[in-house]
């Protein structure tokens, strides 16, 4: 496949791009599937591909931002928050990737046509729950979570302490609390140690189990407080995503709120 100019880009597009830009008549928008910050991301290796050198003027990229389909007003917030996760560096009004955006655009171009599973392993509950901190802190992206579990105790909590200065909202919607009183006191320390506000509602009508950040979806083959008890797996369903996100909403609305 031969590389691809985009009128609107001025850069030339290289083969291993096609899955994450499309074509609409004379332009090329970035997939839906990416965050805005993962757009950033590619808007700099786009250019420091096509200049062949390191650094990107500030203005240049946001104009690419913007040619890829996403909002201007949503430039500098996002551009801020892969700075402060060392992805980004600035010096002089020039952009450029960091280790950790270089290692992430990697992520991206080898995840293409791939949907990520993990998988765990009954009879290593203390590994299954090691696995899904490093899931967590590998895939979120965003400071929102919404966490559907029809089943949830105190241990629910645990693996996202590994979000601690990550989260702004954390909202649980479930059809059974286990061991109420312990679940509340946990909560509780959870807000004020961590800084991570916990919202629950119980809702009856829920069984299955996903997990929603963003504009990405996950499907939890088992409720969490079971990691380590059967075998299961985490799989990325985010082609379904608006979808699970009006189910959820429905179903919070439905809910009784758990304090």
């Amino acid at each position: 496949m031969t590389s691809k100019k985009n009128k609107n880009l001025k850069v030339e597009i290289p083969p291993e791009m096609s899955g994450l830009l499309q074509r609409h008549h004379d332009v090329i928008l970035a997939d839906n599937s990416l965050i805005d910050v993962d757009v950033i991301l590619l808007c700099i290796y786009l250019i420091e591909n096509t200049n062949k050198k390191a650094g990107v003027d500030y203005k240049k990229c946001k104009e690419m931002f913007i040619s890829l389909g996403r909002k201007e007003d949503n430039f500098r917030g996002n551009l801020s928050s892969a700075k402060k996760k060392s992805l980004i560096g600035e010096r002089n009004g020039q952009l450029s990737l960091l280790i950790g955006g270089l290692k992430r655009i990697r992520q991206i171009l080898g995840q293409i046509g791939k949907t990520p599973v993990y998988i765990i392993r009954s009879g290593e509950n203390i590994s299954a729950i090691k696995l899904f901190e490093e899931f967590l802190t590998a895939q979120i992206e965003n400071d929102d979570l919404q966490l559907c579990d029809s089943h949830i105790s105190h241990s629910t909590l645990f693996p996202f302490t590994i979000l601690k200065g990550r989260i702004k909202s954390f909202k649980i919607l479930t059809a059974n609390i286990h061991d109420p009183a312990k679940f509340r006191d946990y909560k509780k320390r959870m807000v004020k140690e961590l800084g991570i506000p916990v919202e629950v509602k119980v809702n009856n009508k829920i069984h299955d189990r996903f997990l929603i950040s963003g504009d990405h979806c996950w499907s939890i083959g088992s409720s969490i407080k079971d990691f380590g008890n059967k075998d299961t797996i985490v799989r990325e369903i985010s082609e379904v995503v608006a979808s699970m996100k009006d189910l959820f909403e429905e179903r919070w609305n439905g809910g009784s709120l758990f304090s």
